[in-house]
């Protein structure tokens, strides 16, 4: 029988010096490789780009201002044009800066051209207890009230049996969270998503994106907001028993109720006034008193 012939063999490899030496590299080489600590960031291009991002919501590179050349900028940042570029396209998809021909690139006003998800870097440019980032976390507050208490009414009367046991189950998975702030506020954030896909509206459902960013971005600010994990877990009983009523406005009323006397008493905790004289005490958290399903007439 006549041997197959032999495969041909592949050319001389034309590879660089470069990638002879990689390929001759050691075991204990390797090993050393292994051993390094993984970087901080993700990317370098994230880290210009949130470097930048920081510097125009701090109000230091104020709307209206033309960012220096690329080279400069480049040398500033002690990286490529390239890597440049692909931050600055990024902040120009938040509308945080803009392009014009002949004119170079400008810082925008981001109260005007800024979207949602800006709030987590805004958040994290200002330090805890300055009195911005006191108004600021007021405001995010005042944000989630309403984007709650509207929730809560749509959804009272459009659930479903499965809604109710999907977000009957997340509220038991939380009693085994409260060891860990940041693993209790995914498991939060599991079950308002949950919530507002009850509710039906899509709408809802970006902006709450915007804040699910928060759990794995900015760990220590998720560690201020649910300080109190123990004490809150009655809110999710509380708003189960709301589901039940299929009443929309007593769901509305009682959520936010609710959650203005939390929220009031965490930013006395948290971020206290600095004003001078007596201030007046904060009530503490309550949950939503238990309603009583309406009778059909």
């Amino acid at each position: 029988m006549a041997r197959p012939p032999s495969s041909p063999k592949p050319p001389p490899s034309l590879s660089s010096p470069i990638a002879e030496a990689s390929a001759k590299a050691s075991a204990d080489d390797a090993s050393k490789v292994m051993s390094l600590v993984p970087i901080a960031r993700s990317s370098v291009v994230d880290a210009v780009a949130e470097r930048l991002q920081a510097e125009i919501l701090a109000g230091r590179l104020a709307p209206g201002s033309r960012l220096p050349s690329e080279r400069e900028l480049s040398l500033a940042l002690g990286v490529n044009r390239l890597t440049l570029r692909a931050a600055l396209a990024r902040l120009e998809a938040l509308g945080l800066i803009t392009t014009r021909h002949g004119a170079g690139t400008l810082v925008a006003s981001w109260r005007e051209r800024a979207g949602l998800d800006t709030l987590p870097t805004l958040v994290a440019s200002l330090a805890p207890g300055e009195p911005t980032w006191r108004k600021l976390m007021a405001d995010i507050l005042e944000v989630r009230r309403a984007l709650s208490a509207e929730t809560m009414a749509l959804a009272a009367v459009r659930h479903t049996e499965e809604d109710v046991r999907v977000l009957e189950q997340l509220r038991d998975e939380q009693k085994g969270r409260l060891h860990d702030a940041v693993l209790y506020a995914r498991g939060d954030m599991a079950f308002q998503r949950a919530l507002v896909r009850a509710a039906g509206n899509v709408g809802f459902e970006l902006v709450l994106n915007s804040f699910a960013r928060f759990p794995d971005e900015y760990p220590e600010l998720v560690a201020r907001l649910y300080d109190r994990r123990e004490q809150a877990l009655v809110l999710y009983d509380a708003i189960l028993a709301l589901l039940a009523t299929r009443d929309a406005d007593l769901a509305r009323t009682q959520v936010r109720s609710a959650l203005e006397a939390h929220d009031a008493e965490w930013l006395e905790r948290n971020a206290p006034t600095t004003d001078d004289g007596p201030k007046p005490r904060a009530e503490a958290p309550k949950k939503p008193s238990a309603p009583k399903p309406r009778k059909k007439p």
